[in-house]
């Protein structure tokens, strides 16, 4: 089972730990409503706005450690919150957290249905681009998260990692049936064995979403990334497995632009299609362990089972459907 962190620390001790962190009074300071992965509140301190973020599936300091490490790397090349202090300790909280500049602007999901037809080509546009340039910054190593905790020799080495540990987690949840569940790891594992030679790590957000977008205002950058609790160094190619489904698929209309924006530099690799179906077929199957047992949601997990079978119809894979 994932971490859950079940103590929710009064407004109070935040207004502490901020000036412990800052050296600052508070003049102002809020919850923000509860996100799925952290607890967040704002500031308003005489320097500026901030906010302070805690997690909540994720709540220890080696997580928070991936995030920030994530996100300063980000921030040398694109909008998004600078960190500005680190309670490694916990703090006022009794938790690991931090805190962050604070960004003007509307996340995109609360943005999309505003805009004008004008508008929705300008921020897809824009998008592609700030992703774009996410996927130019380079790291060291493939790697699970972005300070290194797991790291890889080859990009195949990282990809039957990350096969392995989804199914091993789906043969201990038992929600997808054996044969499905075997027929769809034996073809990604032949998918894996022929990705060519060259892919080089990048930085990859990992989730993708209007939600962790955001339309700025007064910033020389139009579109900015947020939330980088799941980022990697990966082939920046797997980010269009949930830009497919949480953005293209529900946003059609965001599709073209996005891709004009993306590959303004630079087109898509010639073999994109090949690699993301891969990828497609892993993060299919680790909805259902996830969707089906850890965080039980039979909406979410109906949506994967529609996903897979498309998958495995795609690829002409005998035996039943999930």
């Amino acid at each position: 089972m994932p971490t859950f962190a079940t103590h929710h620390p009064p407004i109070e001790l935040a207004r502490i730990a901020f000036s412990q962190l800052t050296d600052e009074p508070v003049l102002r300071i809020a919850r923000l409503r509860k996100g799925w992965g952290h607890m967040s509140w704002t500031v308003r301190a005489p320097s500026g706005r901030y906010l302070i973020k805690t997690g909540i599936r994720r709540p220890h300091l080696a997580d928070l450690y991936r995030q920030v490490a994530a996100q300063q790397h980000a921030a040398v090349r694109l909008a998004t919150p600078q960190v500005i202090a680190i309670s490694d300790h916990g703090g006022a909280l009794q938790r690991p957290a931090y805190i962050q500049s604070w960004l003007d602007g509307r996340d995109g999901e609360v943005t999309l249905p505003r805009l004008s037809h004008e508008g929705v080509h300008r921020f897809g546009h824009d998008l592609g681009a700030a992703v774009a340039a996410l996927h130019r910054i380079p790291g060291p190593r493939f790697a699970e998260d972005c300070a290194g905790t797991v790291t890889y020799a080859t990009w195949a080495a990282a990809c039957h990692a990350r096969l392995h540990r989804v199914l091993t987690a789906n043969e201990k949840a038992s929600v997808l049936p054996a044969p499905a569940l075997h027929a769809v790891t034996d073809r990604i594992a032949e998918l894996i064995d022929n990705l060519p030679d060259g892919i080089e790590p990048r930085l990859t957000h990992r989730d993708l979403y209007l939600p962790n977008t955001l339309q700025l205002t007064g910033h020389q950058e139009p579109v900015g990334l947020l939330d980088w609790e799941s980022a990697a160094y990966y082939d920046p190619v797997w980010d269009f497995v949930k830009l497919g489904m949480w953005v293209f698929d529900k946003h059609p209309q965001l599709r073209a632009p996005f891709m004009d924006g993306y590959t303004a530099d630079s087109p898509l690799p010639e073999d994109f299609d090949e690699r993301l179906t891969a990828y497609q077929g892993i993060e299919y199957l680790a909805g259902f362990p996830y969707f089906g047992a850890a965080w039980p949601d039979e909406s979410m997990l109906d949506g994967f089972r529609t996903l897979l079978a498309g998958w495995m119809d795609r690829h002409h894979l005998a035996g039943d459907r999930p």
